[in-house]
């Protein structure tokens, strides 16, 4: 399909770097824009010599039916580069420098009085003094505090990867997606009978009734609301509805080093659902605060742009990235990351019903062998959606859930119903399109507040 372009919005135009072309682009096409290339070029000079090498960048606004389904990400897509720069400005220390093109994206000024070089030569800003403290153990982002207060510092804790696991065969993948279709076959057949069948009476007034609207009003499943009401009561240890829900949720981990699950992770999931920012903001967190070598990874040759906006991330966290465009030819990607304490594989957003697509996902998890496989899905999508996702993308064997956009929806029904209908467990919440503050190691007492609208209001996410 011929991508349209809005008329009169294509420019083309000269930058020393990515980050000028990013702040280019921003500010004569506003956050609408996408960068369709850029290559560099040798420009000047005289009879051949002192020329300099500079981007070409070629930009432009789409027309809007071709925006449609990712409008908002690329709305605040610049907005996240921004504040990622901020924070790794606030986190440089000496010899971690951003560089000189990457820092003026911030303030598009030239360089001031109290901007100093490192030993290495690399631009590097005096870094602000960020006070230390040690978080209680409920604090979100895994003991690092990004709230508008500023950046506060837990104490490390991170336990070492896991063994590698053995090589998934052909055999044994089909067993597994085998098992994800008997489970959703379940699910398919106890709703057709919840919709068929009359309800069953409610149970004692004892309280239990007021949990079971609670329950159904965010839009949980009945069989799943009316069991958990049940188990509750029938449990002596059950004094408080929301703790002891918060402890029937599957978490992954308490620590976002045993929420990724290993060393190599996969994201999948459908368009528009904000894997790239998700895999954004685990980097920034393990390769800024956890100092892990982190190695990025993008299959995502299809969407305008996707492979550069990858890169861009890659750039500000001064960490490695590739491409894999085709599944038979990763054998020499794979070979650049064995240093790396962390692979994340970003996957193009697939429409789960784009039959094709969806097997060149498959072929691209056999290729790749990944640890773990995180299915990432919105908040705000409908159950049934959910349902149909995993439908369509179970031919690979989901390990874990994230969820992202939790900040754009008030019912979280769904979550739980995914989480209890699959017996996998959530690793990840985010809660906005900052990077890398709006996301969390998912917890099981945060996600029953949330659910019961009981969570604790600290701000906008």
């Amino acid at each position: 399909m011929a991508i349209k372009i809005k008329r009169g919005t294509q420019i083309t135009f000269e930058a020393k770097d990515d980050a000028e072309a990013l702040r280019t682009v921003r500010d004569r096409l506003g956050p609408d824009a996408v960068i369709l290339s850029s290559r560099q070029v040798k420009t000047g000079g005289f009879l051949g010599l002192f020329r300099r090498t500079v981007l070409q960048v070629s930009a432009a606004v789409l027309e809007e039916e071709r925006r449609s389904e990712s409008d908002t990400e690329k709305k605040e897509r610049l907005a996240a580069f921004q504040k990622l720069l901020e924070i790794k400005q606030a986190m440089v220390s000496p010899g971690e420098g951003v560089t000189g093109g990457e820092a003026s994206v911030l303030d598009g000024a030239p360089f001031r009085g109290d901007q100093v070089l490192s030993a290495a030569g690399v631009y590097s800003p005096r870094p602000p003094k960020v006070k230390k403290e040690v978080l209680p153990r409920e604090t979100v982002s895994d003991g690092v505090d990004f709230s508008r207060q500023g950046l506060a510092l837990a104490s490390e804790k991170t336990a070492p990867p896991a063994d590698p696991p053995e090589t998934v065969s052909p055999e044994k993948l089909q067993n597994e997606v085998n098992e994800i279709a008997r489970r959703l076959d379940l699910v398919l057949k106890r709703l057709e009978t919840e919709r068929s069948e009359p309800a069953p009476p409610p149970p004692p007034s004892d309280g239990g009734k007021d949990i079971l609207a609670k329950l159904l009003a965010a839009d949980v499943s009945e069989t799943h609301a009316r069991s958990l009401v049940e188990r509750f009561r029938d449990d002596p240890q059950g004094k408080d509805f929301p703790q002891w829900l918060g402890r029937m949720i599957p978490v992954a981990a308490q620590e976002s080093w045993e929420a990724l699950g290993g060393r190599k992770i996969m994201l999948i999931g459908p368009t528009g659902v904000g894997k790239t920012t998700t895999i954004a903001k685990l980097a920034a967190i393990h390769s800024l605060w956890k100092k892990k070598k982190v190695f990025l990874l993008t299959a995502d040759t299809y969407r305008i742009a996707a492979v550069k906006q990858v890169e861009t991330y890659s750039k500000i966290l001064g960490i490695p990235m590739d491409v894999v465009d085709d599944p038979r030819h990763i054998g020499p990607v794979l070979e650049k990351t064995g240093e790396a304490d962390l692979v994340l594989l970003d996957t193009a957003g697939r429409s789960q019903r784009d039959g094709a697509r969806i097997e060149e996902m498959r072929e691209l998890f056999l290729a790749y062998q990944p640890d773990v496989v995180h299915l990432v899905l919105a908040a705000n999508m409908k159950y049934r959606d959910m349902l149909d996702v995993v439908k369509r993308m179970g031919v690979v064997p989901i390990s874990r859930v994230i969820f992202t956009k939790t900040d754009e929806t008030t019912t979280y029904g769904a979550l739980l119903n995914i989480l209890l209908d699959f017996d996998r467990p959530v690793s990840f919440i985010t809660t906005g399109q900052n990077v890398p503050n709006d996301i969390e190691v998912a917890s099981g007492m945060r996600l029953a507040e949330m659910l019961l609208g009981e969570e604790r209001r600290t701000g906008s996410a």
